[in-house]
């Protein structure tokens, strides 16, 4: 079976949690005997060579892509990667209002992106039951055409080692965030302060973007010897692997996560985790986790001083192991795809 991948035309030049999760479902796919294409906007294609364009992400990077597609017919899946923190009814009204003024002056907003990519689509792959109840209850998403598509990490993971990134920053026992430094989504500011007020070790990796948050965040860590900032580590890198196992705590203070494949990894390399209660993020990590409330600095300090105290097991890793592995996650695609084809 032959299908295509889409998404933004920024997401190689951002990276983050949707990039790693195209990679990791097309290479599980291919070993299954499928063949995944990333689309290319600058190529001709015969869109009748390939089973479905499968569409990861539903906003305005995707839209006019997700639109396009189907209306030249071809069979189209959306992974939303949806997440809001208002309740379903107050997201549908609002959704109804904007319609709405739409219709008077082309008016939209980001939830009426998503809710018409998935209007559009043969079939819709969220990734938490919370997100699929959100997709049911706000937009009115039939729930025969939902199937549930965890997301996964890499087994590589289990074995990390954290000699290679001790030896390479000379610091073990930390707190630890992965991901991108700026957007306020990420929420990034109250961790560091608690980890200032803590005085813990803290190490951040990812981008640091060129906004007023970031700026603010980094101004902090200048002031903070304990804390250190390493721009960034590809997915791949073995000195990722090695950060996560040489960690105490992985920290995720997000306004919401859908459901943080930062965290998962560092699960199952061994580190405690720490994070956000928004996003299904309850779903993956049941009691095994520690969660805060993002909008309170005392409730993330106080979740990280908690995670902090308690002694690392095995039981998040194991747990994460048996059940959230991408090819676990691209048996599950593939059999979706099976299932639609009349496979």
């Amino acid at each position: 079976m032959r299908v295509l991948f889409g998404s933004f035309s920024a997401i190689t030049v951002l990276g983050g949690g949707v990039e790693v999760q195209m990679r990791s479902l097309s290479r599980e796919l291919a070993r299954l005997g499928h063949e995944v294409e990333f689309f290319d906007s600058w190529k001709r294609y015969d869109l009748k060579e390939y089973a479905f364009f499968h569409l990861f992400g539903s906003h305005v990077g995707t839209y006019h892509l997700g639109r396009s597609i189907h209306g030249l017919g071809m069979r189209l899946i959306v992974t939303p990667v949806f997440y809001s923190r208002h309740n379903p009814a107050r997201v549908a009204a609002a959704v109804g209002i904007a319609a709405k003024v739409r219709q008077r002056g082309g008016f939209w907003t980001e939830h009426m992106f998503c809710k018409e990519l998935c209007e559009m689509a043969e079939l819709v792959l969220p990734d938490t039951k919370d997100e699929m109840e959100m997709l049911a209850h706000a937009f009115g998403v039939p729930r025969e055409k939902m199937h549930e598509l965890p997301n996964g990490v890499e087994e590589r993971f289990a074995k990390a080692n954290p000699d290679l990134f001790v030896k390479e920053y000379g610091v073990k026992d930390f707190v630890l965030y992965v991901g991108h430094i700026g957007p306020a989504r990420k929420n990034v500011f109250p961790m560091l302060k608690a980890v200032k007020e803590l005085g813990v070790p803290a190490v951040l990796i990812g981008p640091v973007s060129e906004t007023g948050y970031a700026r603010q965040c980094m101004k902090l860590v200048a002031e903070t010897p304990n804390i250190k900032v390493i721009p960034g580590l590809a997915p791949e890198s073995p000195l990722l692997e090695s950060a996560y196992a040489a960690c105490d705590t992985f920290v995720l203070p997000s306004l919401y996560e859908t459901p943080g494949l930062a965290a998962l990894e560092a699960g199952l390399a061994g580190a405690k985790v720490c994070i956000t209660r928004y996003g299904g993020t309850q779903e993956y990590f049941r009691d095994l986790a520690t969660y805060l409330e993002p909008a309170s600095g005392d409730s993330v300090r106080n979740a990280i001083k908690e995670t902090l105290a308690r002694k690392k097991d095995s039981r998040l890793r194991d747990h994460i192991r048996e059940n959230y592995l991408w090819s676990r996650a691209g048996e599950t695609l593939a059999a979706i795809y099976n299932t639609a084809t009349g496979q």
